[in-house]
């Protein structure tokens, strides 16, 4: 049987939340939306964000042909900060868009969105080891980046250029 009411993640440290309220956000152009996503790891991922600390994202496996989701911690002891409480909100898909911007797990909304359910998550990073995603120490970052293909001092997005210096 096929469930016909798409349920949709995001992944929050405020708690107490009823609706998703739209906000200006630098990923798509400071566009007002609410974030959610059917991946449940990205969405506890998320209830902390990323940043210069911790870099989340997936990669195609040369090997296996599969894609694996990852979280990098970019400075010494920021997993730590996956340590905390957060929160699971459940959202409907309804009116929830891909925006090219984005990785292909977050989906996008340009108004309100109801929570229909919550899920308070004691330890995030504890909920994150239940799953299959691949949670890379600072230490070993330089080295997990060159298995993706990526070369840790050409970054993406700017960073500072020392950011590894310690570890290669």
């Amino acid at each position: 049987m096929q469930n016909k009411t798409k349920i949709l993640y995001h992944g929050s440290q405020t708690p107490g939340l009823r609706i998703l309220k739209p906000n200006p956000h630098n990923a798509v152009n400071k566009r007002t939306v609410v974030f959610a996503t059917y991946d449940i790891r990205f969405a506890l991922a998320m209830m902390y964000g990323t940043g210069d600390e911790l870099a989340v994202g997936y990669f195609v496996n040369t090997e296996t042909h599969e894609e694996e989701m990852y979280i990098d911690e970019l400075q010494p002891n920021k997993l730590k900060l996956l340590e905390a409480p957060g929160y699971l909100y459940g959202v409907s898909a309804e009116g929830f868009y891909q925006d090219p911007a984005l990785s292909h797990v977050e989906l996008v909304k340009d108004t309100e969105a109801e929570i229909i359910h919550t899920t308070k998550i004691e330890n995030i990073l504890g909920e994150l080891k239940k799953y299959k995603i691949s949670i890379i120490k600072y230490e070993d970052v330089p080295t997990a980046m060159k298995q993706r293909g990526k070369e840790p001092g050409k970054p993406k997005n700017p960073y500072a250029p020392d950011r590894f210096k310690d570890v290669e």
